[in-house]
């Protein structure tokens, strides 16, 4: 947060309405159900926004899966990579139009009674941070000569002699081309990603990749509902 700027302290004012903060804390797991992480996200308490002050405009598209579908059947007719990155604290990235104040949040040695926080950037929970990252986006998409999809605004694409086609889901990017690593490059010089590789899970759906296609199933969904209700024998 302090690399990117989220926000700067300054002294509390009557006259500010303060959104309130919470930590969340989550346990991260692989493909595999295996414990990867531990993670501890600050987080707006988004309730606590008053429209017309804190936000206006919240609405954000995302990807639809028949367009995901689309795109897999398209990548194996033409023999396309299909790799996934993820964008790190993609929300943090993206500049607000609205002036926020958050309270101080807890374990941050900043006297509370004084001083609140003002918001540069949008951070996870505050209404309008989706449709903020997803501005943010897309600005640098077309910047780099990305043009938006007419029928699905989460589908991008740049032609070229190496052509590309994105799907975007918030902070997850499916990459479709013959040669993936050349947006990867670009893209990691603009934002902290993770480099996934050949994507094998989005949108709660299995993908298993081979030489002659790709297949998709939701087995893991049914294995866990299975195990939910004591059926798994």
């Amino acid at each position: 947060m302090n690399n990117l700027k989220v926000w700067e302290v300054v002294e509390k004012h009557e006259d500010y309405k303060l959104v309130g903060t919470t930590w969340v804390f989550k346990i991260k797991r692989s493909n595999t159900n295996e414990l990867t992480t531990y993670k501890a996200r600050l987080c707006a308490q988004g309730f606590t926004q008053a429209m017309g002050i804190d936000f206006s405009k919240t609405y954000a598209p995302t990807g639809r899966l028949n367009s995901l579908r689309t795109l897999i059947a398209f990548a194996c007719v033409n023999k396309l990579q299909f790799h996934q990155i993820d964008i790190k604290s993609a929300f943090l990235n993206a500049q607000l139009k609205e002036t926020v104040y958050l309270a101080v949040p807890q374990g941050l040695q900043i006297d509370k009674q004084k001083f609140c926080l003002r918001l540069n950037k949008a951070i996870y929970g505050l209404r309008q941070a989706p449709l903020a990252w997803y501005e943010r986006l897309k600005t640098w998409l077309r910047s780099v000569k990305f043009a938006v999809c007419t029928l699905d605004p989460c589908v991008f694409y740049r032609a070229g002699s190496i052509p590309v086609w994105l799907y975007v889901h918030v902070d997850n990017i499916g990459i479709f081309s013959k040669d993936t690593s050349i947006f990867k490059t670009k893209i990691s010089k603009e934002f902290n990603i993770t480099d996934i590789g050949a994507a094998d899970l989005m949108l709660g759906v299995k993908i298993r990749q081979t030489e002659n296609g790709m297949s998709l199933d939701q087995q893991h969904f049914i294995e866990a509902l299975l195990e939910q209700y004591g059926m798994e024998g």
